[in-house]
């Protein structure tokens, strides 16, 4: 490893943008990496260094991209050996490899979905507040970097394929604040199949329990709605995007802290 590229990390981890850090630290049988190869990855995907090229870099850089680990990741590829690793390619080199895959700019996850005015408030205090933010929108205008400069990427997708292009993990934090009533319970109802540190919805009280008795009838239970905090936030009042803001970064900091638990009102 050179000076330049350990001045290169450094820097990364110095910045104010998440990165992330890939290493190899196993080989068994042929590869196209040796161990201790090293490659930094960027939300938009941009690459310093490589840990071999090919199907696997690239495997990895979307795996990055899609999961934003907020903590070290061990990931074991098979690269065509058949000896079960975690993850397979289509590659026949005959080996396996193991990478390690550091934040170097630790955060932790958040999904916004809805980048609208809230969202937009949202983002920018969740990320100065040690949140690593992705913003899902169905709206191109709205889904973008210019919207939303603190966040590490923003995506627009449909609201209703949602589990089919996005990788959450049981530590993210979620907001759901779309710009329409029926897109949030699409939302919501999808989200709840699925493991979450914390996971709130906007609305009146009214709405919340509208959605709720719908999700009843179809046979969620109250276990899992016990858990959706919703309306979203701690009740302070908050009526503009950035009061908002405000209080639902409050209720987040105190389920991470262990302060809270961010349970449903409805």
């Amino acid at each position: 490893m050179n000076a330049d590229f350990l001045k290169t990390v450094a820097d990364a981890a110095a910045g104010e943008a998440p990165a992330w850090l890939a290493t190899v630290i196993t080989t068994t049988g042929s590869t196209p990496a040796r161990i201790g190869m090293k490659m930094i990855v960027r939300p938009d995907g941009a690459i310093t260094g490589t840990i071999g090229g090919g199907e696997l870099e690239k495997m990895v850089i979307e795996k990055v991209r899609a999961q934003l680990p907020a903590v070290a990741q061990r990931w074991s590829f098979d690269l065509g050996s058949r000896t079960g690793a975690e993850f397979a390619t289509a590659m026949v080199c005959g080996g396996v490899e193991e990478i390690l895959v550091e934040p170097l700019r630790s955060g932790t996850p958040l999904v916004i979905f809805g980048g609208g005015h809230c969202g937009v408030a949202l983002s920018f205090l969740a990320a100065w507040t040690g949140f690593t933010v992705t913003v899902v929108d169905n709206r191109e205008e709205w889904a973008n970097g210019r919207k939303h400069p603190a966040a590490a990427r923003a995506v627009c997708i449909p609201y209703d394929a949602i589990l089919d292009r996005l990788e959450l993990s049981a530590d993210t934090y979620i907001a759901i604040m779309t710009h329409g009533h029926i897109h949030d319970a699409s939302v919501l109802r999808q989200l709840l199949v699925r493991e979450w540190a914390y996971l709130g919805m906007i609305g009146s009280g009214k709405k919340v329990r509208e959605v709720f008795d719908a999700l009843r009838r179809e046979g969620v239970t109250e276990d899992r709605l016990s858990r959706v905090s919703a309306p979203i936030g701690v009740p302070i009042g908050s009526h503009t995007p950035e009061e908002i803001a405000v209080s639902i970064v409050a209720q987040m900091i105190a389920v991470r802290s262990g302060a809270g638990t961010g349970q449903a009102v409805a």
